[in-house]
């Protein structure tokens, strides 16, 4: 099914904001940050903020905290700088706001806490300096985890201590807890450990007002709620299987094994707290003769709530007789399908187990339908917050393509923190199969039945992290321990409540105080309907920019030059021979400069193009026209939009999008 491109939307807001009585609509812009020729000043509102008439005038009312303005002029009046404002970038201006009631927000970089799968809670230094010293500490780790438990009794640390924040015990659900960390500076550091860093100043300001100067500080999240709903806690499963010709006898020991785990989830009477879906897929009936489908859902785990209705289910999923086109399948269609067709958002724990003999197609491939590639699919389960287990059965018909998958899926199923949820079958055995889907699917229920274990499993002990990793025991039950615990976390977050630090201006290690290898926070840019629009246009010329050059590689400047006439862009420094990479030649989004964390696109030198293998400017070239349909994704995610101020056109609407989903 083909899909409008994205375009983008102008349209204005339908209701205007309470403040619109004194809005001047002119014909002018925005001021332009310096040096910038498309990139507008933007500042974020702090609580208590207000609109005033003119400058110096005592404001109406309180603007919401985190409310995005763009900034339309600068004055002073009674001695304090003030700014003009307006609510989006069409010319339309809303009133002053005291500078001071603002934070400056350069680029539109933010924070979110990463998975808390093994790592330890992030803490917030008043400034820099203290917490250079912090990480620079003897002990780091055993530091960290001393504050910690200081704030969980206390709630605060006081006044005097440079740390004025620690990120919440469980996890801070955006969607229902507004939060975003804005970065206003970032900076890479070598620590006295050998370790290269990056260090961040954020500015975290919630949707909630700061509680009055004289309140009693609250108690901490973990004294307050505690594990209070967590015998609630339900997940949702959903098997992906493949359907061609070889797999008859694995369907058939994935429904003996889940018969036995059906029969005594319903003993330890679970109701519907965990639920089981399955979704299966062969190939292209067009352009295939005698398979069914490219995918189908025969159980989706919202509306499959019995035993007796799941195996019904799996029953009809049937292997084709007929092969399909190529030894590798298109598998990633049927993912992406579970990722888009089913509500995952009900669910705490949320899983998918990924049946296969075979490697996927990547989104290069002229039989793939979703035109993905691995890290585009692993991007979009992320995004819905789904662990995807593969299981691998490594049959003797498909020793020339287990190589290839077993990487290709260590890449998909990697889970941060974890690393990757890949369990190969050795020799494609039946009936070791079926012992490890019922291993799994056991230890599923059994997290929904003990959810308090997870908790426990897979905490990151106090003190700094061992010399050498553990024994692994039971690699699959420490997996499902170590994902569980981060899934029970997120949903306690969302049950409860769980908000973001209410600090405004705070200094952070962007890694893990015990294991560097670890991100504490994933980063994002959010990026408006419009900036999305013309990265989709963008990332779609470079590809034909590229392709067109395949044949020739050194007309890569020619070919460019087009390509920046095509998009409006200025393409003087390609045609002068100056520019030494994309960035340079200003023929990415501006939007995109200056980021402190560049993609190997931007920076890649433009003379090194004729120099590569055929194979490694297709991978470019490819991985440009998989992000031209992952922004569709994201453009038709509509849950996902933020109005960062109510008043703004709808093209002004803001998505984050993960930083390695940029060119």
């Amino acid at each position: 099914m083909r899909r409008r491109p994205l375009l983008p939307l102008l349209a204005l807001a339908t209701t205007a904001p309470w403040w619109s009585a004194p809005a001047r609509a002119q014909a002018r812009k925005p001021l332009l940050i310096d040096g910038k020729k498309t990139l507008y000043q933007k500042v974020l509102t702090r609580p208590g903020a207000s609109i005033a008439a003119q400058a110096g005038a005592a404001g109406a009312k309180a603007l919401a905290p985190f409310t995005l303005f763009h900034v339309y002029e600068r004055g002073s009046a009674g001695g304090k700088p003030w700014l003009l404002v307006g609510a989006g970038s069409d010319g339309k201006t809303d009133g002053w706001l005291a500078e001071t009631d603002s934070v400056p927000w350069r680029h539109m970089i933010t924070l979110a806490f990463a998975s808390p799968t093994s790592r330890e809670r992030v803490l917030f230094f008043r400034d820099r300096e203290s917490l250079v010293g912090h990480v620079n500490a003897a002990d780091p780790a055993g530091e960290t985890s001393k504050l910690l438990k200081e704030i969980s009794t206390k709630g605060t640390l006081g006044a005097a201590s440079p740390v004025i924040a620690a990120e919440p015990d469980k996890v801070v659900d955006i969607s229902k807890s507004f939060y975003l960390l804005p970065v206003l500076e970032a900076q890479s550091t070598r620590l006295k450990s050998g370790h290269n860093t990056r260090l961040v100043k954020v500015a975290s300001i919630t949707r909630d007002a700061p509680p009055p100067a004289n309140a009693p500080a609250p108690p901490p999240a973990s004294a307050a709620a505690g594990n209070e709903g967590i015998a609630n806690f339900n997940s949702g499963v959903v098997f992906v299987i493949d359907a061609s010709s070889s797999m008859q006898p694995y369907i058939d020991r994935t429904r003996a094994a889940m018969e036995e785990v059906l029969r005594q989830a319903e003993g330890a009477k679970l109701g519907t707290r965990i639920r089981f879906g399955v979704v299966a897929f062969q190939d292209d009936p067009a352009k295939t003769k005698g398979v069914d489908y490219l995918f189908k859902v025969f159980a989706d785990p919202n509306q499959v709530s019995t035993r007796e209705q799941f195996i019904a289910a799996l029953q009809q999923v049937k292997a084709t007789p007929s092969s399909t086109r190529a030894y590798a399948e298109d598998a990633y269609a049927a993912l992406d399908a579970a990722m888009s067709k089913i509500a995952w958002q009900r669910f705490g724990g949320r899983y998918v187990v990924f049946i296969t003999d075979a490697s996927a197609r990547e989104g290069n491939s002229p039989l793939a339908s979703s035109k993905l590639n691995t890290a585009q699919m692993r991007a979009r389960a992320q995004a819905q917050g789904v662990a995807l287990y593969v299981m691998h059965l490594k049959t003797s018909e498909g020793k020339n393509d287990h190589a290839i998958a077993e990487a290709q899926y260590k890449r998909l199923s990697d889970w941060p923190g974890r690393g990757p949820l890949y369990f190969p079958v050795e020799a494609g055995d039946p009936a070791r199969f079926e012992a490890d889907v019922k291993r799994m699917a056991n230890a599923l229920v059994e997290q929904v039945k003990t959810p308090q274990k997870a908790l426990q499993a897979a905490a990151p002990a106090p003190g700094p992290a061992p010399a050498a990793a553990p024994a692994p025991g039971d690699p699959l039950q420490a997996s499902i321990d170590a994902v569980g615990r981060a899934m029970v976390l997120a949903y306690l977050g969302r049950e409860q409540g769980i908000k973001a630090p209410p600090m405004y201006e705070a200094w952070a290690c962007d890694r893990d105080v015990r294991n560097r290898e670890i991100a504490a926070f994933g980063v994002r840019v959010l990026v408006t309907k419009n900036q999305l629009s013309d990265l989709q246009a963008l990332v779609r010329r470079l590809a034909d920019a590229y392709d067109k050059t395949q044949l020739d590689p050194t007309s890569v400047f020619e070919q460019l030059r087009s390509a920046a006439v095509a998009l409006g862009r200025d393409a003087s420094q390609l045609a002068q021979g100056k520019a030494r990479n994309l960035e340079q030649a200003g023929l990415m989004s501006e939007f995109l400069d200056g980021l402190p964390y560049q993609s190997p696109v931007m920076s890649m030198p433009l003379s090194d193009w004729a120099g590569m293998s055929t194979g490694q400017r297709q991978a470019v070239i490819d991985n440009l026209r998989g992000l031209a349909v992952l922004y569709q994704r994201y453009h038709d995610d509509v849950d996902r939009w933020v109005a960062l101020n109510p008043g703004a056109a709808d093209g002004d609407k803001v998505f984050p999008v993960p930083i390695d989903s940029l060119p």
